[in-house]
Parts: C-alpha cells; structure tokens; sequence
C-alpha cells in the first residue's frame, strides 16, 4: 500500500487517487543494464536492491554518500518510492533525485538543481510507507538518480529494497510493429 509518510509531507504533494491514474509498482519496468552505482562497497551492490531480500543491501563505500542511477525499459511517470533500510545511522537521511541524466558524477549533484529533495524518517523507510513524489515533475522519467547525501551519522550507508510505483507512458514501441514486405 502507498502511504504518504513525512517523506510526503516534505514534499508538499498531495497523492492522485490510484484509480484515476492506476498507480501499480512498475519496478519491472527497471532496465537492469542501465543500472550503475558510485561508491558501493564490492558485495554489497545495487543489484541488490531488487532481490527481494532486506538482509542482502546496499552499502556505501567510501564515505556515507551514494549515486544510484536507475534506469527504466520506457518512459514513465513515478508517483512513488518505496526505500527500505535499516533502522539505525546508516539508514539515508537527505535523498536528492535527477530525472534523465544518464551519466551523473558526484560533482554534477553540486551543479545541477535537483527536481525533488527527501528527509526521509525512520517510519518512510520501513517495507510499504513509500515517499510520495511532486507527480508534476516525474511525468516523463526514462532514468532516475538517487543522490544519498547523508545518513544519521554512520561512516556507512545502507539500502536494502527500492520499490517504484507510477504508472508507464503510453508511446509507440516501434518493436510491435511487423516489417510489411514491399510488392505484399
């Protein structure tokens, strides 16, 4: 179920109703081979993230800060974000998100405004309690990245599950369509 936590409140968004735009979790619609993370700690990666699986996570290296870049099959419009960690310092506190920026650096997150900005508490980072987005700005999401700025206090930060809800783009996949032989 989306819920709109204090992760929602900070945002200042209010949710669309699930059956006007028929909101479900889209996170197959991630395209693995557009997936990259800066600063992961070598066995505990982002593919992590989508295993099903909250003991295996995802866990900074160097310092608390992660770039997660997350690509999808089409475009999309992201209602919601479902960020499962653990309950102590390393769970993310400030959560920046970039829309379509395929190949994002630390330093671009200096740079560039993001589109939304998340405090996230311990209650939105539990399984079910997704942080709802300014649905105005995630209409046409073909790649998200997730800057996690900070944690609680930990040298370490750790994600266990993400989760995405919104709803595809309706568009032409050129892929449906059958080659018509000419002189047929």
């Amino acid at each position: 179920m989306i819920s709109a936590g204090a992760g929602a409140a900070a945002a200042g968004a209010a949710a669309p109703k699930a059956s006007d735009l028929e909101v479900r979790d889209i996170t197959d619609l991630v395209c693995k081979a557009d997936c990259y993370c800066l600063n992961q700690l070598s066995g505990a990666t982002w593919e992590n993230l989508f295993q099903g699986d909250d003991r295996l996570m995802l866990q900074s290296d160097a310092d608390e800060q992660l770039l997660l870049h997350v690509g999808f099959m089409e475009t999309v419009k992201l209602h919601s974000i479902d960020f499962v960690a653990p309950s102590d310092d390393t769970a993310p506190l400030t959560v920046k998100l970039y829309l379509n920026r395929n190949s994002m650096g630390f330093s671009d997150t200096d740079d560039m405004a993001p589109a939304q900005t998340l405090e996230l508490t311990k209650e939105d980072l539990v399984a079910g309690s997704a942080s709802v987005l300014k649905f105005v700005k995630f209409q046409r999401v073909s790649g998200l990245s997730i800057f996690v700025a900070d944690n609680n206090g930990a040298e370490q930060s750790c994600l266990s599950s993400l989760r995405f809800f919104g709803t595809p783009v309706a568009t032409t996949k050129m892929g449906d369509f059958k080659k018509v032989e000419e002189g047929a």
